[in-house]
């Protein structure tokens, strides 16, 4: 049981190493970007916190202002 936990956190830890490499520049849309953040809880790519990641991609926000990390 133990090694069957080990094995889980260390495939969690790994997982949002792999979250953690991704940017906005590495998306053609926001929408893209959205469902990568969405399925890998990806949150580092809402920069303002809003629910929407890389809104200054093509397709972005729905709020008028937004920010970017690029």
């Amino acid at each position: 049981m133990k090694h069957i936990l080990l094995g889980l956190l260390i495939l969690s830890i790994s997982y949002n190493a792999v979250a953690k490499r991704m940017s906005c520049k590495n998306f053609k849309t926001q929408a893209q970007a959205q469902a990568y953040m969405e399925r890998y809880a990806a949150y580092h790519l809402d920069a303002d916190g809003d629910g929407e990641a890389c809104e200054c991609l093509p397709g972005g926000s729905s709020y008028g202002s937004s920010k970017c990390r690029k």
